[in-house]
């Protein structure tokens, strides 16, 4: 097969997140299958405008607000007769494949982002997508439509969507050799953006350090609310137990989530919260706000807990943090509940789902 990707990011962009890592995998999956894959996606600073990574060819054919608006232009420039199927990846703003592809077109719609516009969007783009989100994505309803979770597949239902296939992530990190840390450790890891709520992070380890003074909290990534969250933990007075590590890499990630003993993850909403089960193949639990997608992720007493508020999530982590063998059984659980998915799976549900479409 040869299948056209749109996906706003690539993995090599500099704010890539979970739906990148996602995506890229099935591609890289597709790729080492024989099945001849492009992804077109948006330019960032320094890239090159085609680059083959991980056997996937990429085509970077607009700057990161003007590649929705231009989505035709490259269509017709590169897409059209070329390719038997068209994957549209929708992660906040469509490209609107389905008005101008000739081809078969799937959606794979990550979240439908409502409270997320305003994190990381430039105003006019926020407003517009925030207030007609839902309109926009009944364009899509009567195509076979991937999600990769059961909130994002009720929330499409709603929409009228009727033709939907849930198919999970997982996590491709390997524990680190290093044990955990001698002092209790609790760890962020992701976008430091308004929608992710890292505030209530700092917030929850104020409080668990009055319970368990010898605590460190770790936090690592990058995003417009750095210098935010710096000030907040000094005048929380906190900063000389917490460490940010800005972003890191794919082999400081599997180490930081190795020795930390929980992550936390209070985010607004997720499209299915890949970064859970990365924490979990690590050998380690996350206790995250019940909301969209975190709530399909995390399986209470599991691989972690769902709570509702800064006041849960703290008293969570320190009953957990007092009680070693109750932490250690946790870790233990997380790291085979993560063996349950693997991206080989996922891909050949993919694959399965692409022969459907084009046969049909």
């Amino acid at each position: 097969m040869k299948i056209a990707f749109f996906n706003w990011r690539d993995i090599k962009n500099p704010f890539a997140g979970g739906a990148e890592v996602y995506v890229h995998q099935v591609m890289k999956h597709l790729t080492a299958l024989g099945h001849d894959v492009t992804l077109f996606t948006s330019t960032f600073p320094g890239s090159p405008e085609k680059e083959i990574i991980d056997g996937v060819v990429h085509v970077r054919y607009a700057g990161k607000y003007q590649i929705f608006s231009n989505s035709y232009f490259c269509y017709n420039k590169y897409i059209k007769g070329k390719f038997d199927l068209i994957v549209e990846s929708i992660n906040a703003m469509p490209f609107f494949t389905p008005l101008f592809a000739k081809e078969k077109v799937i959606p794979f719609i990550h979240q439908l982002t409502r409270e997320n516009w305003y994190s990381g969007i430039c105003f006019p783009i926020a407003f517009f997508g925030y207030h007609s989100e839902d309109h926009l994505l009944r364009l899509y309803k009567k195509l076979p439509t991937v999600v990769p979770s059961e909130s994002t597949r009720d929330d499409l239902r709603s929409l009228g969507f009727q033709n939907i296939s849930v198919i999970k992530g997982a996590a491709d990190v390997l524990p680190h050799k290093d044990s955990k840390e001698t002092n209790p450790t609790l760890l962020y890891l992701g976008r430091l953006t308004s929608s992710k709520q890292v505030d209530h992070v700092l917030q929850t380890f104020r409080n668990v350090l009055n319970d368990i003074p010898n605590a460190k909290l770790w936090i690592a990534g990058r995003g417009p609310e750095e210098s935010k969250l710096k000030k907040l933990a000094i005048d929380l007075k906190i900063n000389d137990s917490v460490k940010f590590f800005g972003y890191v890499d794919t082999k400081k990630k599997p180490e930081l989530l190795s020795r930390a003993h929980i992550m936390l993850f209070p985010a607004v909403r997720e499209g299915w919260g890949l970064v859970v089960l990365e924490a979990n193949a690590c050998g380690t639990p996350v206790i995250g706000y019940n909301t969209y997608g975190l709530r399909d992720s995390i399986i209470d007493g599991v691989n972690g807990f769902l709570v509702d508020n800064v006041k849960s999530m703290s008293a969570k982590a320190i009953e957990l943090l007092s009680d070693t063998n109750k932490i250690n059984s946790l870790c233990e659980s997380s790291l085979e509940h993560s063996k349950k998915f693997n991206w080989e799976k996922t891909t050949d549900e993919f694959r399965s789902l692409f022969e459907r479409v084009i046969a049909k």
